[in-house]
C-alpha cells in the first residue's frame, strides 16, 4: 500500500466517523429539537404553525381587515393546506353574515378582480375559498395593492383594502417552516 492510498483511506474513516458521530448527536438532540405550536408576526400578517409532532396539520398565514377607527373586524383572509388535502392550497375569505350573498365576494389584485362564490356561512361569518395556483401567488407577489369587494344588505359594493405589509416576510416563513417541517431529514429522526 502507498502513501496515497493510505493517504485516501485516513481521509475517508475521518470523513465516515465525523459523519456518525453527526447522526448521533443528531439522534440524542431530535427529541428537544422539536417546536411547540406557535405563532408568528410580520407587520399586519401572521404566520400560525402546529407543533412538529403534528405530522397531518400545516402552517397557516393569515391577517385581519378592520375598520379603521373603530378597530371592528370586518374579514379575515387565511392561507393554508385545504382539508384533507395538504397539497393544495386556498385561501379562506370569512366575511360577516351581512353580506349579499349572490355576488359572492371578488379579490382585486392590482387592477384585475375575481369573484368567488361563498362555500357556506357560520356563526361567526360566510366563508369562500380561493384556490392558491402558481398565477395568484406570482400576481400577490407583485402586488401594490389589494382588496375585498363584498356586496352590502342594501346592495352597494364596498371595497376592503387588504394590506400588503408583511406579506412578503410572512409567506417566506410559513414556506420555510412548513419545507423544514416536512422535510424528509426530520421525518428520518421522528
Amino acid at each position: 500500500m502507498n502513501d496515497q492510498m493510505r493517504t485516501q483511506l485516513t481521509r475517508g474513516g475521518i470523513a465516515l466517523g465525523i459523519f456518525l458521530v453527526g447522526g448521533i448527536v443528531g439522534y440524542a438532540l431530535h427529541g428537544s429539537s422539536t417546536q411547540a405550536a406557535r405563532i408568528s408576526f410580520y407587520k399586519d400578517w401572521r404566520v400560525a404553525c402546529p407543533a412538529d409532532e403534528d405530522k397531518k396539520a400545516s402552517c397557516a398565514l393569515a391577517t385581519d381587515i378592520s375598520e379603521p377607527k373603530s378597530g371592528t373586524r370586518l374579514a379575515q383572509l387565511t392561507w393554508g393546506a385545504e382539508a384533507g388535502h395538504p397539497e393544495n392550497h386556498v385561501i379562506v375569505v370569512n366575511v360577516p353574515l351581512t353580506v349579499l350573498l349572490d355576488p359572492g365576494v371578488g379579490l382585486q389584485i392590482g387592477t384585475e378582480t375575481q369573484t368567488f362564490k361563498y362555500a357556506t356561512c357560520l356563526p361567526n361569518g360566510c366563508i369562500a375559498t380561493i384556490p392558491v395556483t402558481d398565477k395568484l401567488v406570482k400576481q400577490l407577489d407583485g402586488a401594490s395593492s389589494i382588496g375585498l369587494i363584498v356586496s352590502a344588505e342594501s346592495g352597494r359594493s364596498f371595497t376592503l383594502p387588504v394590506s400588503t405589509n408583511g406579506y412578503k416576510d410572512a409567506l417566506a416563513a410559513m414556506n420555510s417552516t412548513e419545507g423544514r417541517r416536512q422535510s424528509w431529514w426530520r421525518r428520518l429522526w421522528s
